[in-house]
């Protein structure tokens, strides 16, 4: 999952070459790839400086220090003089915003550790015993890992009172139909935890 970070501002920006000092004064060594983007090298981050403002392109990795990135992200914040939105959220804080990165990178060590479990032949096992343990961290909710999307999901009933409406249903899989079940990403810090326990159980996969 990418990420996408903007600067709004009414005040004048910065151009693309103070930027490029900017990133130099902080010991930051990157690429210009065209006109308008600077590709940071230590990390998966791309500056681009376009006709509607600045803005960040995320793309995380298992191994991407994430306290760097995102006092990278807000020190840009300073320097464009604007706030930190994060596309589809809305305004972050900091926080808010490692913690978003957080479960995100753990989805995907958790997905990196079922591949692994896979080739040595206990993946079964390992999403038998995530199983209960999502049943425990749900609440009541049913969460699974969706083997295709690679992340934990909510199994909702379709057009049932306490499920989903077939409305939002379709947002999820077009071709749904009342007393279906759709699977639905779930938001938090699920990932997070469930990292923390696989990592716990079977470090050799976790790489712990």
């Amino acid at each position: 999952m990418a990420f996408t970070v903007t600067y709004p501002t009414s005040a004048p920006l910065p151009g693309l070459d103070a930027l490029a000092s900017w990133l130099t004064e902080h010991g930051e060594a990157f690429d210009r790839q065209g006109p308008d983007v600077l590709e940071l090298r230590a990390l998966p981050l791309r500056i681009v400086h376009g006709g509607d403002g600045v803005r960040a392109q995320v793309d995380l990795t298992p191994t991407v220090p994430l306290s760097r990135l995102t006092r990278l992200l807000f020190d840009l914040s300073v320097r464009v003089g604007a706030d930190v939105r994060l596309v589809g959220v809305g305004q972050v804080n900091r926080p808010s915003l490692w913690l978003r990165f957080a479960d995100e990178q753990d989805r995907l060590r958790v997905a990196a550790a079922l591949a692994k479990a896979a080739a040595q032949s206990h993946r079964d096992d390992i999403l038998k015993a995530m199983w209960s343990v999502l049943g425990t961290l749900g609440g009541g909710r049913d969460l699974r890992w969706d083997a295709t999307r690679e992340r934990i999901v909510e199994m909702r009933e379709v057009g049932s009172p306490d499920g989903i409406s077939v409305e939002d249903a379709r947002w999820h899989d077009a071709e749904v139909s009342p007393g279906d079940t759709v699977a639905v990403p779930v938001s938090g810090d699920l990932h997070i935890l469930v990292w923390r326990w696989l990592a716990d159980a079977w470090p050799s996969l976790a790489g712990t």
